[in-house]
């Protein structure tokens, strides 16, 4: 007997954060720690299912219109036990195609008997079809919510799930956090001075009042260093050491209870998630930004 947890992203991240922060928030304002949601999910199957063996986890999300997968999107891909599945986003910001894929998906699993169980972690009626049919099959379907349940999820799905649950905000806090929400980093007032990186930057006046979608190469190292120089300041001395010792011995790799913060503020400041490129040479400059504060 097998349990497979499903999971659409659109719903945890639009209900999460809305429970967090009062309403819906954009993905850019969203903090989310990957390991420690799947985690949570891993337990609620166990809690559903007592007994029976995990197989594993589908994610299901959309996949923005540049074509690149986001740092959630990886984190996932690479996580044990989990099977990340990308429909579209339109124009309209809108998923596409992520419904069929967890119907498609949930009858197969069913109709090869590779689960007795199913745990589902959304709200949409388009998937209504598949719960009925993998139930023909025999397999229990266990509905998850985000509080308030009843009027995030469509009730008719309620009603054809064998066992209904629901994630308080204190489950939620566990694993998500919004930027305007987040109450151990305060945004300093911009200014017009430019923190200086350790290195030259040609172009050093200040980026904050720009477009972001003109900014060139500079510009973005320098909206980096501006906004990593802000962001370092939260710490104490003692901190900014075990950081960068952590980059010493783990292969130049950013701490990850910084750099996911740090790079959902540089996100939002853009507007848009960061390329593979960006993203490296973003991680590049934390980095001696970090090793800069601590000579200093």
């Amino acid at each position: 007997m097998q349990i497979a947890i499903f999971v659409d992203a659109g719903y945890l991240y639009a209900q999460g954060s809305g429970l967090i922060a009062g309403q819906k928030q954009e993905r850019t304002a969203i903090n989310l720690s990957v390991a420690d949601v799947l985690k949570k999910l891993t337990e609620k199957a166990k809690e559903v299912a007592p007994g029976v063996r995990l197989l594993r986890a589908y994610w299901y999300d959309g996949l923005p219109r540049r074509g690149y997968p986001t740092d959630d999107h990886i984190a996932v891909a690479q996580a044990p036990d989990t099977k990340l599945r990308l429909g579209t986003i339109n124009s309209e910001g809108k998923q596409k195609g992520v419904d069929s894929l967890i119907v498609t998906d949930l009858i197969d699993l069913a109709r090869n008997q590779a689960i007795s169980d199913a745990l589902i972690l959304s709200g949409d009626e388009d998937i209504r079809i598949g719960v009925q049919i993998a139930q023909t099959f025999g397999v229990r379907i266990h509905l998850l919510g985000i509080k308030p349940a009843r009027g995030s999820q469509s009730l008719e799905l309620m009603q054809e799930a064998d066992t209904c649950h629901e994630w308080t905000q204190e489950v939620i806090d566990n694993f998500m956090t919004v930027l305007d929400a987040r109450k151990n980093y305060t945004r300093p007032e911009q200014t017009q001075e430019t923190v200086r990186r350790p290195t030259t930057i040609s172009n050093t006046r200040s980026i904050s009042e720009r477009n972001p979608d003109a900014l060139d190469s500079n510009d973005f190292e320098a909206l980096i260093v501006e906004e990593s120089g802000k962001f370092i300041k939260q710490y104490d001395a003692s901190q900014l050491k075990d950081f960068v010792e952590f980059l010493s011995r783990d292969q130049n790799k950013i701490p990850p209870e910084i750099d996911r913060p740090m790079l959902a503020i540089v996100r939002n400041r853009l507007g848009r998630d960061l390329d593979y490129e960006q993203r490296a040479r973003y991680r590049e400059i934390f980095a001696d930004q970090l090793r800069a504060a601590v000579a200093s």
